[in-house]
């Protein structure tokens, strides 16, 4: 089948994209795919990319994501990322734009930055990777200094903007109703029913297991307001109660849960956290805020 992406396995567990739009990322995957399973999987990934992407990221976590599990491909999309060339010629676009914008010939800034010109060349037009020394002497040459800064929006892996003022959230989880532990095991998220609470895209929700009285898991809202469908059927192995499986969720929303990091402190037990700031036992969902926010963060 002829698609319009290229694809290609660069290890095992790693692949890159070129997209009809010359676009290109790095999709790490779950786990390995075998040798003479990988020209499948660049079909199955390349006709998902042909379908669904018209330029917006976001779509690689989402319906690209959802894809490759709908296939029965042997993993699915951990992380991804731009690129690696991409990034070269990021760097060095931004280098020579610099240069032009102080007037500055190459030749000069190479001799200063004490590199041959014909490899700041090479650099400002991404053919070549410059290490950190050089790229400090690149930018001492223009007066500048590097820096590692933040992107101007934060964006989480579906590829949304995540606001600055997120909020903290402590939810409780019962194994008699839900197997939490497995499916995280599984799929590294879940799909927590929100109710009445207004929670927002990067809100950090800590949840507290009542069999095991103690707080296991951090997990950050990846979606909200999403719709029961046919993606989240892949959780219902975990349900105790079968009958839960069967009741109308046509109205119910749900936000998605990304596993962030599990407690392997031992100090988010019941009887600690009644001595910051809870009464009793946690129940239900609560908003975390003072004592008790700050006690729960440094213990993770």
């Amino acid at each position: 089948m002829e698609t319009r992406t290229k694809c290609k396995f660069v290890s095992l567990d790693k692949v890159t994209v070129e997209t009809s739009q010359g676009d290109r990322f790095t999709l790490g995957l779950s786990g390995v795919i075998p040798f003479e399973m990988q020209e499948h999987h660049c079909q199955i990934i390349a006709a998902l990319f042909d379908k669904y992407y018209l330029g917006d990221p976001s779509v690689i976590m989402g319906p690209i994501f959802r894809g490759m599990y709908q296939c029965h491909c042997w993993a699915s999309i951990f992380w991804y990322g731009p690129d690696r060339e991409n990034e070269r010629e990021r760097i060095g676009a931004k280098i020579k734009s610099l240069r032009m914008e102080r007037r500055m010939d190459a030749r000069d800034v190479a001799q200063l930055a004490d590199i041959d010109a014909s490899n700041l060349s090479r650099i400002e037009k991404g053919k070549y990777s410059a290490g950190l020394d050089i790229l400090c002497r690149i930018a001492a040459a223009m007066d500048c200094h590097l820096d590692i800064v933040p992107n101007s929006n934060r964006v989480n892996m579906a590829g949304h903007i995540i606001p600055e003022n997120h909020k903290k959230w402590l939810i409780t989880a019962k194994r008699s109703t839900f197997r939490l532990a497995e499916c995280l095991e599984k799929y590294g998220e879940y799909h927590w029913q929100q109710s009445r609470y207004n929670v927002s895209l990067g809100d950090t929700i800590y949840i507290y297991v009542s069999e095991d009285r103690e707080i296991k898991y951090r997990m950050t809202v990846e979606a909200i307001n999403v719709r029961y469908d046919q993606w989240m059927v892949k959780e219902e192995e975990f349900w105790v109660d079968k009958e839960r499986i069967n009741q109308d969720e046509s109205e119910v929303k749900y936000a998605l849960l990304r596993l962030e990091a599990t407690s392997k402190s031992g100090k988010l037990t019941e009887e600690n956290l009644t001595k910051h700031g809870f009464l009793r036992a946690p129940q239900g969902t609560k908003e975390l805020d003072g004592e008790l926010l700050i006690y729960i963060e440094r213990r993770f």
